[in-house]
């Protein structure tokens, strides 16, 4: 425990718990917002996803570097504050390009936290000698869990406000909470332990060129960028045509939002277990490579039968399966990133894969994209599952033998 009272962990679980769990419920009204209300085809559905990621390419080493020679609180509480706003923009029109740069938001947001909260953690419980990368792992995984658990507490205010007033107002709603957790951090957040760059004549350039130097002189940092790259070529086909897919073949659209809701909340049923079988691994010596590869090829065998059938339940049990493997896989590369990133770059080095996520996500979402405009969806989302695939072979080259550690708890 700090001096001032507080645990850098139990903020961070909570923090970023409440922030992941409020993007569930948002996720699933606008959904229904650009899908039914809206009636966006996919590759007006894609270039929503496009337009995100290039705000995410452009934007997320600057503010990586920012993380690290100014503030990694004050980056955070950026963060909530313009990915809550871009919540809000995202649905004050019917008008498609009036609400597209509402993705711009959601990019440049989201840049902020990325990696900024793991980095300010880890060295906020090095400062207090509590520090053990095993710990960060199983923290990450903590965290999520904890997000999934508010998920299914804001899924169901979607659901509620939804049906009550409509997806908009239950899109503001989650908006605003997004904002009240920025307010949230500025109380909890203390920041001991974090030395600015700045404060150690450390320019801008001098810090990105040593988050490169870290990615490209380590063997297992370079396999998570390959495994990152071409598992986000197939993500964004999934993530964005994926609901389409579902909706069409059920043919619900006056009950859409309840019947989405019911396969996001099954989703996150699924996410849950996934996570709590993955926090087992890691606390049994498993390692984040070795778990990295399971949950690939899950999600690879997940996407194949989701995608190769106009059963709904099926497709929907496909989904659940692809989508919790890929939920439980973010807090493990995070912890893959964290545990050979260097202290003084390492939010860089987090933005440097987020930077690649972008990427990734980008010549996925415009080739998927377009053969999903030119053929069909299912072709598209068949493509994405053997991504997946190749992604879990390559995963295979961080795999390295591993002793387990011994279990603390941390966070709440």
């Amino acid at each position: 425990m700090a001096k001032h009272g507080y645990d850098p962990a139990r903020v961070f679980v909570r923090g970023g718990g409440l922030s992941e769990g409020v993007e569930w419920g948002f996720w699933l009204a606008v959904t229904v917002w650009w899908v039914v209300e809206l009636g966006l085809g996919p590759f007006q559905l894609v270039m929503m996803g496009t337009v995100l990621e290039l705000s995410v390419l452009l934007a997320e080493t600057p503010t990586g570097v920012v993380a690290d020679l100014v503030s990694r609180k004050r980056s955070i509480i950026v963060a909530q504050m313009v990915m809550g706003l871009g919540f809000i923009w995202a649905v004050a029109s019917t008008n498609y390009w009036l609400i597209l740069p509402a993705q711009v938001m959601f990019g440049v947001g989201w840049t902020f936290r990325s990696g900024a909260d793991t980095a300010w953690v880890t060295d906020e419980l090095k400062g207090l000698g509590e520090f053990h990368d095993d710990d960060i792992d199983r923290l990450l995984l903590q965290k999520h869990r904890f997000g999934i658990l508010v998920g299914i507490v804001t899924l169901s205010l979607t659901m509620l406000v939804g049906q009550l007033t409509s997806v908009r107002w239950a899109a503001i709603v989650m908006g605003l909470l997004e904002i009240g957790i920025g307010l949230y951090y500025s109380r909890a957040m203390h920041e001991e332990h974090f030395i600015p760059g700045r404060h150690d004549d450390r320019g801008f350039v001098d810090t990105l060129r040593g988050g490169l130097t870290a990615i490209a002189s380590q063997p297992r940092l370079r396999a998570l960028v390959a495994v990152v790259l071409v598992l986000d070529m197939g993500s964004e086909a999934f993530d964005r045509l994926g609901f389409k897919y579902f909706l069409d073949n059920a043919d619900v659209d006056d009950d859409s939002l309840i019947v989405l809701g019911v396969l996001f909340l099954a989703l996150a049923g699924a996410g849950l277990v996934i996570n709590m079988a993955s926090t087992r691994a890691l606390t049994h010596g498993f390692g984040v490579a070795r778990l990295a590869v399971v949950l690939l090829t899950m999600a690879a065998l997940g996407g194949l039968l989701a995608s190769v059938t106009s059963i709904v339940v099926v497709i929907a049990l496909g989904y659940m399966t692809q989508d919790s493997m890929r939920e439980a896989l973010w807090p493990v590369v995070s912890g893959w990133a964290n545990r050979d990133a260097p202290t003084e770059v390492r939010a860089t080095v987090h933005s440097l894969i987020g930077q690649t996520t972008a990427i990734g996500e980008l010549i996925g979402g415009i080739t998927l994209g377009a053969v999903a405009e030119f053929t069909s969806i299912r072709t598209a989302l068949v493509i994405a599952a053997v991504l997946f695939g190749i992604s879990a072979l390559l995963a295979t080259r961080g795999v390295a033998p591993r002793s387990p550690s011994p279990h603390r708890n941390l966070g709440a």
